[in-house]
Order: C-alpha cells, then sequence, then structure tokens
C-alpha cells in the first residue's frame, strides 16, 4: 500500500491498522516520527485514542476463534509467505530503520537477517505438541492435559530493535492461535508496526489477527491503561525499561492479568587470565558498541583478571579510538546518533557524575551533535551511576578482579540479570563459572548481545523475570493448561 521509501518525509493518512483495514482514526491527530541524526521529520503517523485502541482490542477478539481454528497447516503457511515477502522487502525495511532509528546499516542488516529465522520458527510451532497423558493413581482413571490460545494479546514494544521485538512479540503469540494488538513505540511506529502490519497482510493473515495502534509519547499511557483494565486482553507481553515493566506488573498483579516482560539489563562480560586478548577485546567491544549501546543485552561492564588487565585495557582503547561517530547511512558505520536528546542528555550526565567521582576516561566522553562518543572509562567504583544502572549508550566500563569469586561478586552486584559473557581459554571452566552468574543468558566465548529464535530467551529479577520468549516459552505464556481426568470404570468412592 505505502512506498516506505518515497520522498524525504513519510505520510501515513491511514496511519492505524484495524480489521485488516488501514484507518486514520476518528480523532484525526498526528505525530510526528523524527530521524534522530537529523532530527527531522521522518514520517507522520496517526495519534491513536482510547476509541480506535478499543476497536482494535474488538477486532482481536471477534478475529481470535476463526484463526485458532484454522488447521494449524493454513497458520504456518502465512508465516512462511511472510517470510518470503520480507526477503523481497529486506532493503526497505533497512533503509527505514536506519533513517527512523539511527539504526548503521550493520546493525540495520543484522536485524532484518532475524526476521525470516523467526518466521520460520514460529510456523513449526503450529504443530508443536501442546498436551500430554500422566498416569493415575486410581484404577480405571485416564488424566489428559491439553493447551488452548490465551486469547488476545496485547503487545508492547521499544524503538531500538524495532522490528525484531515487534516481530518476536506477535508471531509466537498468533502461531499458537492467538490474536494480536500492537503498540509500537512512539520513536519506530513505521519500522516496528506500520511495515509489519503491511507485510502480514500481503502474506494473507485475516483481518483482524495482527493490528496495531500507533500513539504519540504523550497519548502512550491510553494503551497499557486499555490493556490492563480491558478483560478481553488476556496476556501483556512488554519489552522495554524495568521502570515501565514495573508500573504495569504492579498494576496487572490485583487482577492476576499475566505477563510476558523483557527489560533492561546490567550486563557483564568477564575476562578471564587465560583469554586470547585480542578475542576478548573484539568481544567486549561488539557487545557494547552494536547500536551505540542501545541494547537491552549491551555489556556495561568488562571484568578482566589483573593479570591480563593493563593490556586489555590498551587494547580496547585502540580498537574504540578507531571508531568515531557517523552518519547511520554510511554503510560503514558503526557508532551512529543516539536515539534522541533525552537519550543523549542522560548519558552524558552519568559519565559526567563518574567522572567528577574520580572514574577516569581513557577515550570518548563528549557528545557532538547527536552523537555520544564511544567511552571507555576505569576506576568505576560502585557508588557511580554507571556501575549501578543501565547505561544505554556508547559508555563501558572496565575494571580488574584478582579471584573469580571476586568476578562473580561483581558481575551479580545488580539487580538486573539479563545476559553476560566469559571469555578463558578453557570452555569447561566457562560453562562453570556461567552457573554462578545470576543472569538468564550466559554466553561462553561469545558477547552478551545473542539471540536466536529457537532459543529460551529471558532475564532474571529486574531484567523481567516473568517468562521466555521462543517455542517452549510462548507454549507457557500463551496458552491456557487445562487438565481433564476421566474415570472409564467405576471406582468405590469412599460414602
Amino acid at each position: 500500500m505505502f512506498d516506505w521509501n518515497a520522498g524525504k518525509i513519510l505520510n501515513v493518512p491511514a496511519g492505524l491498522f484495524i480489521d485488516g483495514q488501514w484507518t486514520r482514526g476518528e480523532g484525526g491527530a498526528s505525530f510526528s516520527s523524527l530521524d534522530p541524526t537529523t532530527g527531522e521529520v521522518f514520517a507522520h503517523v496517526t495519534d491513536a485514542d482510547a476509541r480506535e485502541v478499543d476497536t482494535a482490542i474488538g477486532a482481536a477478539v471477534r478475529a481470535q476463534p476463526g484463526w485458532a481454528a484454522l488447521p494449524p497447516a493454513a497458520r504456518a503457511a502465512m508465516f512462511y509467505e511472510a517470510a518470503e515477502l520480507f526477503k523481497d522487502r529486506q532493503d526497505q525495511f533497512a533503509q527505514a530503520l536506519i533513517r527512523e532509528t539511527g539504526s548503521g546499516h550493520g546493525k540495520a542488516m543484522f536485524e532484518c537477517s532475524q526476521i525470516p529465522l523467526a518466521l520460520r520458527e514460529v510456523a513449526g510451532l503450529a504443530t508443536r505438541d501442546i498436551g500430554e497423558i500422566l498416569p493415575s493413581q486410581v484404577p480405571g482413571k485416564y488424566n489428559r492435559t491439553y493447551r488452548t490460545p490465551a486469547g488476545v494479546i496485547g503487545v508492547i514494544t521499544p524503538w531500538n530493535f524495532p522490528l525484531y521485538l515487534s516481530i518476536r512479540g506477535i508471531v509466537y503469540a498468533l502461531a499458537l492461535g492467538n490474536t494480536v494488538v500492537l503498540k509500537p513505540s512512539e520513536d519506530s511506529p513505521v519500522t516496528g508496526g506500520l511495515m509489519i502490519a503491511e507485510l502480514f497482510a500481503d502474506a494473507g493473515f485475516p483481518a483482524g489477527v495482527l493490528n496495531v495502534v500507533t500513539t504519540s509519547r504523550d497519548r502512550a499511557p491510553i494503551v497499557g491503561e486499555a490493556f490492563i483494565k480491558d478483560p478481553r486482553v488476556k496476556v501483556i507481553s512488554f519489552t522495554g525499561s524495568t521502570k515501565v515493566g514495573q508500573m504495569l506488573a504492579t498494576a496487572c498483579a490485583p487482577i492476576f492479568k499475566p505477563m510476558v516482560l523483557e527489560l533492561g539489563g546490567k550486563n557483564p562480560t568477564i575476562i578471564m587470565e587465560d583469554a586470547d586478548i585480542d578475542r576478548a577485546v573484539d568481544v567486549a567491544f561488539f557487545g557494547k558498541f552494536l547500536h551505540q549501546g542501545q541494547i537491552c543485552m549491551s555489556c556495561d561492564k568488562v571484568l578482566v583478571a589483573r593479570p591480563v588487565y593493563d593490556t586489555f585495557l590498551e587494547k580496547l582503547v585502540a580498537k574504540t579510538r578507531n571508531f568515531a561517530p557517523t552518519n547511520p547511512a554510511d554503510q560503514t558505520c558503526v557508532i551512529g546518533p543516539m536515539i534522541n536528546e533525552r537519550a543523549l542528555q542522560r548519558v552524558k550526565a552519568m559519565v559526567d557524575e563518574a567522572v567528577a567521582k574520580g572514574a577516569k576516561v581513557h577515550c570518548g566522553g563528549n557528545s557532538k551533535g547527536p552523537y555520544y562518543e564511544p567511552t571507555v572509562l576505569s576506576a568505576v567504583t560502585s557508588e557511580m551511576a554507571v556501575w549501578i544502572d543501565e547505561i544505554f549508550g556508547p559508555v563501558v566500563t572496565v575494571t580488574p578482579f584478582d579471584t573469580v569469586g571476586e568476578a562473580v561478586a561483581m558481575a551479580n552486584d545488580t539487580p538486573y540479570g539479563l545476559s553476560a559473557s566469559i571469555v578463558t581459554a578453557n570452555p569447561m571452566i566457562g560453562e562453570m563459572l556461567a552457573e554462578r552468574i545470576h543472569a538468564g543468558m550466559v554466553h561462553v566465548n561469545d558477547s552478551t548481545v545473542h539471540d536466536e529464535p529457537h532459543a529460551p530467551f529471558g532475564g532474571l529479577g529486574a531484567s523481567g523475570g516473568g517468562g521466555r520468549w521462543g517455542p517452549k516459552g510462548a507454549i507457557e505464556a500463551y496458552t491456557v493448561q487445562r487438565w481433564i481426568a476421566t474415570q472409564r470404570e467405576p471406582r468405590a468412592l469412599p460414602f
């Protein structure tokens, strides 16, 4: 329907996708999605209000029984078709990611590469076993469990990996027979929502199965409130900040509404004394600076065995100095812009506070326009915000340790628990150490930034702790289990 590459500014006058139709909404309000590199308007998008959200939920409710009743092969075929269509449109999606979110070319292509994998993976989920036969202590009794779709799933997704995280947020639920109302971030309504709606419509998904409502920052709470209070929404899936996740979870708790959460992270990389230092530098650099560190899995703190600390720090600083911030449209871009001025000023304030308290800046430490220089800090203490809080920017701290126990203690010195990595010449030692790290995912001899659609993705503690993405976690999150016991032979009752 839309030429997403047409002109400098995208005008999406019918910017909501509800019940298989594009609509501008009754209120006629709109907001602008900005190019973080230039500050110019990337797209004008419809700003939904409570009426549109209600209409979208109603469409999903009506569509859900028919969608769930389709043969699994019919549902699976649509995911395969979406994967093929995406391959044809990949360049459009990548260019939109660059313009709307400041993704570097490499990051945009990396994100796009995950989409066909995810779509094909969930196609197989449509025929996964969702029941079992259980033995009974009672003669003649047969126990079986089975699962049915939960119903309508409310999905809220962020701007940093908007395409993949929105796809991940919706496809597992859809494959299991649920329908979805998706609210993408106000910073990525096109790549996180509208382009996906068009892709799924063209792949043949029935009307009402996927509905997309876009809102400005001011109206975003309208959607969260509707998802919480509307009994027609059975599960909420939220990927975003821990603060907002806490607010949603608090509101859902009294009404026992299930949630699937993936929140922030304070992710460590541990460099053991026996590590290949050049490889360790590459692992830490990628884990920190991909997408300017604006990833929930980004490595915030590197913990290095003291005998190799000086060598590692020297080499990491030397590599980091080679990567000046550049326009993300440049195919060689590694460090692009921060998503907006709020994010830039937040990172700047964290670094300035650390320096004022005694941290040493080895490189970077300055902002230039929409960019923050890639920054390496040492002499960081536990009283500094850069040690305590998720940085979500191109800043990494490097700290020595003397014993493995000390490394584990520093790695676990956080309420978060999303991802971690360990670099060592001895994978067995790495695996044993991984079991001691308080994180939902630990990668030995690889970066903290890693995901595979078939693996159980999720964290502990303030990183979410509720549910996992991936096939097994999706079955738990997006279906309702029932136990049916049949007494096939008469049994003696006590009275």
